[in-house]
């Protein structure tokens, strides 16, 4: 009797339990089965640029994607190497317009432009009296001011500033024996310029503020090289080597010597001074003129020179 009843229930129990998971599973298949969708457009300036959602393709832009399932997605948009996108929330039912704006490198939300709207139009109001004119006093006109016309660059004297003078370079030795180096040229036909300083020796001023050398060999000086290219693109290559040899004591010739060298395309001449004032040494090689004194060192043309003294001109104008 008692195996009876408990048979029963335990058949009850089991039809009740699966008729639970039956219901259970039903309405579970019932919410798996209702997906909200909603659709994308992206518009582009550039056209044919490709949309992507969620890093599929989904066609270009333009049109329409329809069966977007609702909620956050990426949208990209690319056309060749620029690439915009974002994360946005697709609605149920509504389309999600985008912009694809590549000159400013992002995927913006267009916004949708209220339909036009008939409004009743109010009925016109009564008529006022036309309020009096009041005259008012003309306006002097504004003076006219011509513009400046620029006058036409001559090409020759452009020429001649821009190659006169390939290479300026201006230098001293400080009271601690510190070499300072400052080049001047235009840029646009300068290349590959590197300079270097070199400082040997121990040195020492005597009362009379005269320097000498402490423990030698006691010299200083710098070098520049850099290729200098003519407006017939032929190319030379320039090395300038400056160099101050201080000696241990006075003697006739003074306290120190200098030493100016300078190669052209490899070919290489020498200068010395001695001399306790500053004079102007100069060299030539080939179709430049090195200019030398105490403190700089100028690198001309020589065939530009001759042109503008033809010219009845001076160096000084360029």
């Amino acid at each position: 009797m008692i195996s009876m009843f408990v048979g029963m229930s335990i058949l009850q129990w089991s039809s009740f339990s699966d008729g639970q998971d039956k219901a259970a599973l039903q309405e579970q298949d019932e919410v798996l089965t209702i997906v909200k969708y909603g659709s994308v457009m992206v518009k582009s300036s550039i056209p044919d640029a490709k949309v992507f959602v969620d890093d599929v393709y989904k066609g270009v832009a333009e049109n329409i994607i329809e069966s977007v399932v609702a909620g956050e997605h990426i949208v990209s948009c690319r056309a060749g190497s620029k690439t915009v996108s974002g994360v946005f929330n697709v609605k149920k039912n509504d389309m999600l317009r985008l912009e694809a704006r590549f000159d400013e490198g992002r995927l913006v939300i267009t916004p949708v432009v209220a339909e036009k709207v008939e409004v009743e139009k109010p009925e016109p109001e009564k008529k006022k009296k036309p309020e009096p004119i009041k005259h008012e006093k003309p306006k002097k006109p504004a003076p006219v001011v011509e513009a400046k016309r620029e006058e036409p660059k001559d090409p020759q004297a452009e020429r001649r500033k821009l190659h006169l003078t390939p290479m300026k370079i201006l230098f001293e030795i400080t009271p601690s024996q510190e070499v300072r180096i400052d080049h001047r040229a235009n840029q646009a036909t300068i290349s590959k310029y590197t300079e270097n300083k070199t400082l040997i020796g121990r040195y020492y001023r005597t009362k009379q503020n005269v320097l000498l050398c402490d423990a030698g060999p006691c010299e200083m000086g710098w070098s520049v090289s850099f290729l200098y290219a003519s407006e017939a693109g032929k190319s030379d290559a320039f090395l300038l080597s400056w160099k101050e040899i201080v000696f241990n004591g006075i003697t006739p010739i003074g306290t120190s010597k200098r030493v100016l060298e300078w190669c052209l395309d490899g070919i290489c001449r020498k200068l010395e001074d001695t001399s306790t004032v500053d004079t102007e040494q100069n060299l030539e090689m080939e179709t430049y003129k090195l200019i030398w004194t105490k403190t700089s060192v100028t690198i001309r043309r020589t065939d530009i020179m001759n042109e503008i003294a033809a010219a009845g001109k001076s160096l000084s104008d360029y």
